[in-house]
């Protein structure tokens, strides 16, 4: 009796929070998606017993449904789980330097032990481990909905460092190697940063953008040209922020329902099948034809997935007249010498952001008074905390009336620096400096 019962598979619950320890969190180990998905499930099923309980037992269905993971495949379920019984895990990265310098230090494998008895896995933790995951006081609160949808351990790895401080506003400075550390690169792999940035770091970011509730940008700081340390500013994502004034254009998933009549399983395939923006992409292409706007296209639904699956372009524009085609070339010659390569962007938006800030502080005290007081009522939550207590002595806070002044196409934005005065004033710059 007391075997059927072990085979009852659990429905799980809405609410899916796993309180993780920072210190587990801030960690060095080099895991696989899969294995740092299965820790964090193992951690979830476990933690309500985890100190009345020497051995945790749960269903391997239950424990695929946890990670999001659509398979029958037991073997490699444990090759996870003997993976994570040989993983060192050594603690604390971020906040331990006090206990460094004490000469305290700790290490444990993630799990003690583990069996699988046909469908039922049991496991148990060290007593290190034990009393390291259970203190109430020190914990990262992650959504396990949101962990299964990553697609890559580097991108799990960046949410889980960046979600405790989703409060605050921004990271800490993470040293770089430190760093490598966290996201569990091996020691010596991608040791050129721009081979770390383009298979680490910008696919990170851009899972984390995509998969969970928070928008991360990263911050560097260099030395003699070479990145020494990384920093994140983040912000919260619509769902955890209340709307602003006249923010009400509904979401992706409900326009794809309401206004393109898709099913929950064909709005479900769309979103996981393809990014938000080549979505958009071929919606607003549909909405700006003829076709739709005549009201000629009969089926939507059948249309947007076509133009989905079969990647639709704009139609071309007829070839011009010589003459007009002589001013197109002067346009794009123009146009070239102004385009923005893609590692310049970030770089180029924080130059006119300290040209609105200048700006702003250069204008009337009676002006600064007036934008400061509409600015103030467009801040929610943390960003309005922020603003209360340190006004535009924060950097997020400078970002956020940037972001105002560019909202309400401000006179001020007016006359920002072009692509070519940006880069005329790096080249002073460099000559300056001789660098």
């Amino acid at each position: 009796m007391a075997r059927t019962s072990r085979k009852t598979v659990e429905k799980l619950p809405e609410k899916m929070e796993l309180k993780k320890h920072v210190a587990v969190i801030h960690s060095s180990n080099k895991l696989s998606l899969l294995q740092r998905k299965i820790a964090n499930a193992l951690l979830f099923n476990a933690y309500p017993n985890l100190q009345y309980k020497d051995e945790h037992v749960i269903h391997i269905r239950t424990l695929c449904e946890l990670i999001g993971y659509d398979s029958n495949d037991h073997k490699t379920i444990k090759k996870s789980l003997v993976d994570l019984l040989s993983t060192v895990l050594q603690w604390n990265l971020v906040d331990g330097d006090k206990l460094d310098k004490e000469g305290v230090w700790n290490a444990s494998s993630i799990i003690a032990d583990a069996g699988i008895d046909g469908a039922i896995c049991t496991y148990s933790y060290s007593n290190k481990m034990r009393n390291l995951l259970y203190r109430p006081n020190l914990y990262g609160r992650l959504d396990m909905h949101v962990l299964a949808q990553f697609k890559s351990g580097y991108g799990l790895a960046l949410y889980e460092n960046c979600n405790r401080f989703q409060d605050i506003g921004q990271t800490p400075w993470f040293e770089l190697e430190t760093f490598r550390q966290l996201m569990g690169v091996e020691v010596g792999k991608y040791k050129q940063f721009k081979d770390f940035k383009t298979r680490v770091l910008d696919k990170a970011i851009q899972e984390v953008n995509q998969f969970s509730t928070l928008e991360i940008t990263p911050q560097l700081k260099r030395q003699n040209r070479q990145v020494r340390s990384i920093q994140f500013l983040i912000r919260k994502g619509k769902a955890l922020m209340a709307p602003s004034v006249g923010d009400e254009a509904p979401n992706l998933m409900q326009r794809l329902k309401t206004d393109y009549g898709l099913t929950d399983r064909q709005t479900a395939n769309v979103i996981s099948q393809y990014e938000e923006k080549y979505i958009l992409e071929k919606i607003h292409l549909i909405e700006a034809s003829p076709s739709f706007v005549n009201g000629k296209i009969k089926n939507v639904a059948r249309y947007l997935l076509k133009a989905l699956s079969d990647d639709f372009k704009p139609a071309k524009r007829p070839e011009p007249k010589r003459a007009e085609k002589k001013l197109v070339e002067v346009k794009a010659k123009t146009n070239k010498s102004a385009a923005l390569k893609p590692e310049e962007h970030s770089d180029f938006s924080r130059f006119q952001n300290k040209w609105l800030v200048q700006t702003f502080e250069a204008s009337s005290a009676a002006n600064q008074k007036l934008i400061l007081k509409d600015f103030e009522k467009m801040l929610s939550g943390v960003y309005r905390n922020l603003f209360l207590r340190e006004g535009l002595s924060n950097i997020l806070i400078k970002d956020k009336l940037c972001e105002y002044l560019r909202l309400k196409d401000h006179s001020m934005t007016q006359d920002m620096p072009s692509v070519q005065a940006w880069r005329k004033t790096l080249t002073s710059t460099r000559k300056r400096t001789g660098s």
